[in-house]
């Protein structure tokens, strides 16, 4: 008895297990770059400007912004873009790749309940659609992916934002 009055103790005296989200803008480098080791990307993300709900970094051309709730300091929206050049198709490739190499890293970063060959599918549905259709939406148990590509601007923009921050 004196055991389970313990524990229970205990866990109440803990505080919940935080998810991926609940950390501050500001850290999404240090969570994203060693997922970008483990595959042996060459991208790194590094921070270029920080507010208290969000923070904005980049991985050579790809631009990332963080932001979160005003009310605490945890992440809600994870935004990842590009601009591309008409005419440089070679280029135009190796930044799509840069571009779902940060998303994957993120992925498996911020949805690590997502299952490798599901993640696999998420990032060639939405490769596709950057190619076709300009736009698509895919959940997760956890994160909603939104993809949309602007011809004319020829800016490339992925999120991925916590279910409870809504579709937008």
């Amino acid at each position: 008895m004196r055991i389970a009055a313990s524990l229970l103790a205990l866990v109440l005296a803990l505080p919940a297990l935080a998810g991926p989200f609940d950390i501050p803008p500001d850290q999404y480098d240090e969570t994203v770059n060693p997922a970008l080791q483990r595959v042996g990307a060459d991208l790194r993300v590094r921070q270029m400007a920080c507010a208290p709900v969000r923070c904005r970094f980049t991985a050579i051309q790809v631009d990332i912004e963080v932001s979160g709730p005003t009310d605490r300091p945890a992440m809600e929206r994870i935004t990842i873009a590009a601009s591309f050049r008409q005419g440089d198709d070679a280029a135009a490739a190796g930044l799509i790749e840069d571009t779902l190499t940060v998303l994957g890293a993120t992925m498996v970063a911020y949805d690590p309940g997502m299952a490798a060959d599901r993640r696999s599918e998420v990032l060639l549905e939405l490769g596709e659609a950057a190619l076709s259709v300009g736009e698509a939406h895919v959940d997760s148990a956890d994160v909603h992916y939104a993809l949309s590509f602007d011809d004319l601007s020829g800016r490339l923009k992925i999120t991925a934002a916590t279910l409870r921050a809504g579709h937008g």
